[in-house]
């Protein structure tokens, strides 16, 4: 393995992935990029992959998030692969519980300028009369969301970057990062050591572990969402839109010749997390629930993955104090795949310029923590409908 690199770019999900090509684009090309797996082999591969506008809670991740989807728009052009997108829509379903917080949502949509129509139950029940609507008191329809494969963005960024210089190692694990003097040195691997001066965080549910090898505290709690799908179930229109229903933390979508699933917000201390029968069972009555016809599906696959959570549900993005060289970008929540664009835009800007410029990325900054540790932010979480992870 090369003993230098000028970046190191820890992980190979979305977000390393686009950082990778972002910064070779931006004529930074002496990067590695060390992964464990193999690419995509992490959180970023066990999504729902979904591109939504409708999921942003906040103006920043509404703003995040269209510059990600205008970006999107136009991959197959800037990176020569297709990414399968199925513009479906989005629709959510609120029961009185979550009615305010939901019409809430949608007025600081549209006044972005993001497409929201609001939705009464009887307009529901007639556009998807498979809907139980009896508990809905609203509901809202974004058009502009729908499917795409993460895959095909995961190795689309990482092969234009590698035909620009950058080097990727698959099967490598990350062991340690070395400091001297207040700044970065290199990385330790079990391959080999790597002299370098940037080390990129870009771990998903690794990122706390990797803060520590540099004694930095990063706030994040992982979580686990479960997903199902289901064999094939003709019963549900192949043209269906992604349904959430935001009280029961319950979504589910076309997927092929079935359905696919998803429920649950757990924390974890464990990343390797299987699908557990109890798991199952509340997410098929859930299911059958919403949508009663769904009692006649199979269960044909199903599994479990890890959405990294910060105590605002924004990512962290940035330098750390005290440590000169090392970059944050992670924390994204389960909506890297969303926001991997503007995610590796920022990136490459502050490592190739010094500065992000695309936007501010004060908010995104760790010190907005203020000292806050990964417990106490496991402590103050609550798990509602704005931790929702609407892309896994």
């Amino acid at each position: 393995m090369q003993t230098t690199a000028d970046v190191v770019i820890i992980g190979a999900g979305v977000i390393g992935c686009s950082t990778a090509y972002h910064l070779a684009k931006a004529g930074v090309t002496d990067v590695l990029v060390v992964e464990m797996d193999q690419v995509g082999a992490g959180s970023s591969g066990q999504s729902a992959s979904m591109l939504s506008l409708q999921f942003c809670t906040s103006e920043l991740s509404a703003r995040m998030a269209q510059y990600s989807y205008d970006r999107y728009m136009a991959f197959e052009e800037e990176i020569g692969v297709p990414i399968d997108f199925k513009r479906t829509g989005w629709v959510s379903l609120a029961t009185k519980e979550s009615a305010e917080q939901l019409l809430e949502v949608a007025r600081m949509s549209r006044c972005l300028g993001i497409t929201t129509e609001t939705l009464t139950p009887e307009e529901i029940k007639h556009r998807y009369p498979e809907i139980n609507t009896d508990d809905i008191a609203v509901g809202t329809w974004g058009p502009d969301d729908g499917s795409f494969d993460p895959h095909m963005i995961m190795w689309g960024f990482m092969r234009r970057a590698r035909e620009m210089g950058v080097t990727l190692r698959q099967g490598v694990r990350a062991t340690g990062v070395r400091v001297q003097k207040g700044r970065v040195a290199g990385v330790q691997t079990d391959d080999g050591f790597v002299a370098t001066d940037v080390v990129v965080n870009a771990g998903g549910p690794w990122a706390a572990e990797i803060g520590r090898w540099v004694d930095v505290d990063v706030p994040i709690v992982n979580s686990a969402r479960s997903i199902l799908v289901t064999g094939p179930f003709p019963e549900i229109p192949s043209d269906r839109p992604f349904i959430e229903d935001v009280t029961a933390e319950w979504y589910f979508r076309p997927e092929g010749p079935g359905v696919l699933m998803g429920m649950g917000s757990s924390p974890t201390d464990t990343l390797d997390v299987s699908l557990d029968f109890e798991t199952m069972d509340e997410m098929v009555a859930t299911a059958v629930h919403r949508v009663p016809v769904l009692e006649k599906a199979s269960v044909l696959t199903g599994w479990t993955g890890i959405r990294p959570l910060t105590l605002d549900d924004l990512p962290i993005v940035g330098p750390v104090p005290g440590v000169e060289g090392f970059i944050l970008n992670c924390g994204w929540g389960g909506v890297g795949i969303i926001n991997a664009p503007i995610a590796g835009q920022l990136a490459a800007e502050l490592i190739g310029d010094g500065r992000a410029s695309t936007m501010d990325i004060g908010p995104l900054r760790i010190e907005r923590f203020d000292g806050r540790s990964v417990e106490d932010v496991r402590d103050l979480r609550v798990f509602a409908r704005q931790d929702l992870d609407y892309s896994s």
